[in-house]
């Protein structure tokens, strides 16, 4: 029964989101296929906005007039848009679009807005009760914003060592990544044997799940049993000079959490510099190569007047997409320091910003926090796309 039960939930599922697209592509041809009919805007304005309100199952409740009044604005946009802008253009490909902007939309946009009116308010667990009973919240302005600035989100670190700590943790992976790949990308970029079987195995920490090579890795660096702590008494032991200078087994997780969740990181984020490194490095055309070779070009000149430059262009979106994860990169965090307690030795901000909102429950806090990541990654990305846009007129 419990199987039957299952299979009839999933199915059941599946007409839902079936019956929504077809609702949803059923709107979009109305606008597309009639806008141009005297009779468009009252059937839009009278139809629509009351399906809306009986969809969202708010007919019986307090604040129907109030959600018709907004389904009936936003229909007069969207109708207004499609009578003198749309005009009927492009009809199939915005049909074939529409499920996934919308449910974009559902999923990214309403909680970006959400999180920014937040932000503006004070929703803790002392006033969650009164906006689950009103739905209202206390209006603090720009408070929320002030305080990730000037208190701690955690209880041993401030807002700005945490940032610091961001940055080294930032640069030190990104560089790492980098240097990683592009050393065997280079490698790889030669004729040698096997070279097939060497990428893949390469390329195995980044292809598997980044939970399990996480805690795969967190089992290596464990004081007794570790791969890394065994290595380390087996040299002790054949070079008896490097215990003496104290070589020996470390307490990795507890003495040395960032240090430990850096090295797995950079295991992790090696693989897919190699492969993006490695795709430029088969791109460039072997007649420079030549041409440097007749001139009697040294292999450091080559890679410095030809693979750099050209390689350029590929590597900076690369480094921008390798900066905003390795900024947001909380799941190395979480799982290598104990989830969502742990020290907060090797936290950053975005695993600091979890820790404020779900362990302390300090939510509109969370929200400003956020929002205030979200603009530095913001300004780092769009400098990294600016140095592109340079790269590729250089080129």
């Amino acid at each position: 029964m419990e199987i039957l039960k299952s299979i009839y939930e999933v199915l059941w599922f599946i007409f839902l989101i079936a019956a929504g697209v077809a609702a949803l592509e059923g709107y979009f041809y109305y606008h597309f296929r009639y806008w141009e009919r005297g009779w468009f805007f009252p059937v839009a304005l009278a139809a629509f906005p009351a399906a809306a309100l009986v969809l969202s199952g708010s007919v019986l409740g307090d604040y129907t007039f109030r959600l018709w009044f907004y389904f009936l604005l936003a229909e007069a946009v969207i109708s207004a848009a499609f009578r003198y802008m749309v005009k009927g253009r492009h009809t199939v490909p915005y049909l074939l679009l529409a499920p996934a902007f919308v449910g974009l939309a559902l999923l990214l946009v309403y909680p970006f807005v959400f999180e920014v009116l937040l932000s503006f308010h004070d929703l803790k667990l002392t006033t969650i009760m009164m906006w689950k009973n009103t739905g209202s919240l206390p209006f603090v302005g720009l408070s929320q914003y002030v305080k990730v600035f000037t208190t701690s989100p955690l209880s041993e670190i401030t807002f700005w060592a945490l940032l610091l700590r961001t940055l080294v943790w930032t640069f030190t992976n990104v560089f790492f990544h980098v240097a990683g790949g592009f050393a065997l990308a280079l490698l790889l970029n030669n004729q040698i044997r096997f070279k097939g079987v060497y990428r893949t195995l390469l390329v195995i920490p980044w292809a598997m799940p980044q939970v399990v090579a996480v805690l795969a890795m967190r089992g290596e660096f464990h004081s007794q049993n570790g791969f890394v702590n065994i290595v380390l008494v087996k040299l002790a032991s054949a070079f008896p000079f490097l215990a003496h200078l104290g070589l020996g087994p470390v307490q990795w997780l507890s003495d040395y959490p960032l240090a430990t969740c850096m090295l797995i990181n950079v295991w992790l984020g090696i693989p897919f510099m190699m492969v993006v490194i490695l795709g430029g490095l088969q791109s460039i055309s072997s007649s420079y190569y030549d041409a440097a070779d007749i001139d009697g070009a040294s292999y450091l000149q080559k890679l410095r007047y030809i693979t750099l430059p050209l390689i350029r262009p590929v590597l900076m979106p690369a480094i921008t997409l390798g900066t905003v994860w390795t900024f947001n990169n909380i799941n190395v965090i979480y799982l290598v320091t104990g989830q969502s307690g742990g020290t907060e030795q090797a936290d950053i901000l975005v695993s600091a910003l979890y820790k404020a909102a779900f362990t302390y429950n300090r939510y509109s806090y969370s929200a400003a926090f956020a929002i205030v990541v979200f603009a530095m990654l913001f300004f780092i990305s769009v400098f990294y796309l600016k140095s592109f846009d340079a790269a590729k007129d250089e080129r």
